[in-house]
């Protein structure tokens, strides 16, 4: 216990006396979240996938397919992907997140404007997709609207009765802020391999190979330490995101510290694997970038990961960070999942125990 005692404070003290250590673990996320949060606060437009629903009225669905088919954005891109869906088919796949959008034309809809009597449409939106509520159902009002007075001259007779699957909504930044802490604990734990290397080259390790200390007590320990690290990051990162921009933590906070917890297991194993096989900086430093700059951009950090290209798909499923930063969005903002909870979880467990498994029986001294 004094050995792992030690350690862990000789590894706080030189994260303390690094200073530009100290400026990229606390100063780069709230930079990062303050940048991206007042740039995309406005939303874009991207193409939604749409499912009309007939439960009777065919002549007015393929009039509403049709406007809806018709909108177009920059480039000659349809706003709305139109396909003909049952109602079962079509809820299942807006649960599932392969359609944004359902919109349901009522059985009498064609003999109520025949009699001049308003109408509902009834529109399913997961509004935890986050683009959806703020730029989706405006654009779909517009365009109902316009159908609205082709049919019927001036009178209004065609609303909208919308349905969501989550009682809040999300904004880009409720999305961000759940990717940015994955994306922290993912550099810290990674880049834990540069600081053993380091100690390797300098000869610390090989001072340590010479006392009693064993290296499941080295890895635990740094590993520890690491750990308080990105709980000081969480409390950070969460007030920063709660102060500027109201993101609210809906989830469990226990269950949020153990996946980050979790989660910096994991990656501090991948780290220890690469200094266990990695001898030089020089050579870590590729390395570690060639691990930690595609999960930035492939496992949902910025971007939803269903918004990349599916032959990618393969490459995503493979990286933990997909499944760290899944279940950090369903804690933290009851994002809409990739996978279950326990998939997410068991997915990391596999990867601390490869990891550590093949760093305790590799790593080396010096």
């Amino acid at each position: 216990m004094k050995a792992f005692k030690s350690v862990c404070i000789a590894g706080f003290k030189q994260t303390i006396r690094d200073r530009m250590a100290l400026i990229f673990i606390f100063l780069f996320p709230i930079m990062l979240i303050l940048v991206l949060g007042w740039v995309f606060a406005e939303p874009g437009v991207s193409t939604f996938d749409t499912g009309i629903v007939d439960l009777g009225s065919p002549q007015s669905a393929a009039t509403i397919a049709e406007g809806l088919d018709g909108v177009i954005m920059d480039e000659d891109t349809k706003v709305f992907d139109i396909s003909e869906k049952g109602m079962d088919e079509a809820l299942q796949l807006l649960a599932d997140g392969d359609l944004d959008l359902i919109i349901v034309v009522p059985e009498d809809m064609e003999s109520s404007l025949q009699l001049g009597q308003p109408v509902a449409l009834g529109v399913y939106y997961d509004p935890s997709q986050t683009v959806n509520q703020q730029t989706l159902i405006p654009i779909l009002n517009q365009v109902i609207d316009d159908i609205d007075r082709g049919m019927q001259g001036s009178v209004k007779l065609i609303g909208l009765e919308e349905h969501s699957l989550h009682s809040h909504q999300l904004r880009f930044i409720d999305y961000l802020i759940p990717g940015i802490l994955g994306m922290m604990v993912m550099f810290l734990g990674v880049f834990s391999a540069i600081a053993i290397i380091q100690q390797k080259q300098s000869g610390i390790i090989r001072r340590l190979g010479c006392t009693p200390l064993r290296r499941s007590t080295m890895v635990s320990s740094e590993g520890f330490s690491r750990i308080v690290i990105v709980l000081i990051q969480v409390a950070l990162v969460v007030l920063v995101g709660w102060l500027a921009f109201d993101v609210q933590m809906v989830g469990n906070w226990g269950i949020l510290c153990g996946l980050v917890l979790l989660g910096t297991l994991a990656f501090t194993s991948i780290g220890y694997l690469i200094a266990a096989f990695v001898k030089t900086e020089e050579g870590a430093i590729p390395i570690t970038q060639v691990i930690v700059f595609p999960m930035i951009f492939l496992s949902g950090t910025f971007i939803e990961v269903t918004s990349i290209p599916s032959f990618i798909e393969p490459v995503v499923k493979i990286m933990p960070l997909t499944y760290l930063n899944d279940a950090l969005r369903q804690t933290m903002v009851d994002g809409t999942p990739l996978y279950a909870m326990t998939t997410d979880v068991l997915i990391l467990v596999g990867w601390v125990v490869v990891c550590l498994s093949l760093t305790i029986r590799f790593f080396k001294w010096d």
